[in-house]
């Protein structure tokens, strides 16, 4: 009998990129340390995660605009915001989770409530590792798009995230990047596209059926596009790196077709892209049925990225299944 060798931890926690795929080492961190040095009132927080969030980047460029706060995400926030108040532009890392389930109080009444320029950068958005429920911040959209004047931006890759942060320092109010990091996937630069703040991209046509997705799972949707391509499926696929404020506009004249439409998500079902998408429709009058690829309303378990991405239908397999049994 050949012996299976063990699943290594590291996968729980290892990048989501294909084997042999282009990559980009810590974009975020990178671009950050661009934007500081065209801008000096930039300065980087985090709650002793800045290895893990690639804040580390910017601490070994900058060490006197670099502030180590310690496992402390409610002071994390609130030295943010007090930072903003003298007109600095503070970017302020943690994980997902925590930001938005231990210091919710925080970010909106010290930071949402006086629309101060406070950037929240959150690692292990959706199901980006392994570590179960206590890291897997699948809700973290839906509990923040209700914050009054919360810019959400959910990035697909390097390029997303490169091009954004110079427009997150820009941004008069607070923003909330589900930052991508490590090795990232580089996709977009194929596209002949451009992160615009606000805005959402038709990235390709196609006549069968539209994917209209954020994050990661756009390049997911890129790849199931081309797969169904081989079957004479025809698949346009729009990008919605910000996920508030929604770009009606551009989703909705997409969507008032007779093709096939879903949504693709890394994050729960409930309170992100999905019913983003399906709120418009119906505030528009449009009768069309909305597919939703996305996580279950559920803690979802432990395990190997791959693994549970296939489990939870985030895989591309998984998604040319779901259109193949919608068509």
């Amino acid at each position: 009998m050949t012996s299976v060798a063990p699943l290594r931890t590291s996968a729980m926690i290892a990048s989501f990129a294909d084997p042999g795929q282009k990559t980009t080492s810590a974009p975020f961190g990178h671009a950050l340390v661009k934007a500081a040095h065209a801008d000096d009132r930039i300065v980087g927080l985090t709650a002793d995660l800045g290895k893990y969030t690639d804040m580390h980047i910017f601490a070994n460029e900058f060490p006197d605009r670099f502030f180590q706060m310690g496992m402390a995400e409610q002071l994390l926030f609130g030295a943010a915001a007090g930072l903003a108040e003298t007109g600095l532009v503070p970017f302020a890392s943690t994980y997902s989770v925590f930001a938005a389930r231990r210091a919710y109080d925080f970010i909106c009444l010290d930071i949402a409530e006086p629309g101060l320029n406070v950037n929240i950068v959150g690692g292990l958005p959706g199901l980006t590792t392994g570590y179960g429920p206590s890291h897997q911040a699948t809700e973290d959209i839906a509990i923040f798009r209700g914050i009054p004047g919360l810019t959400i931006v959910d990035p697909c890759d390097s390029v997303d995230i490169e091009q954004a942060v110079p427009q997150l320092a820009d941004h008069p109010g607070p923003t909330y990047l589900r930052l991508l990091r490590g090795n990232v996937p580089t996709v977009l630069d194929e596209y002949d596209y451009q992160f615009e703040l606000g805005k959402a991209a038709v990235l390709r046509d196609g006549t069968d059926v539209v994917l209209i997705s954020s994050g990661l799972m756009t390049m997911r949707a890129l790849q199931a596009a081309e797969q169904l391509a081989a079957d004479n499926v025809s698949v346009a696929v729009v990008h919605t790196p910000t996920i508030k404020p929604f770009d009606e506009e551009t989703v909705m004249a997409q969507i008032d077709s007779d093709r096939l439409v879903l949504t693709l998500e890394n994050h729960t079902v409930v309170g992100g892209l999905f019913e983003t998408v399906a709120s418009a429709v119906v505030r528009r009058g449009i009768a069309k049925q909305i597919t939703p690829v996305g996580l279950p309303d559920a803690f979802l378990a432990a395990g190997a990225l791959p693994t549970l991405h296939d489990r939870y239908g985030l895989s591309t397999a998984r998604i040319v299944a779901t259109v193949r049994r919608r068509l």
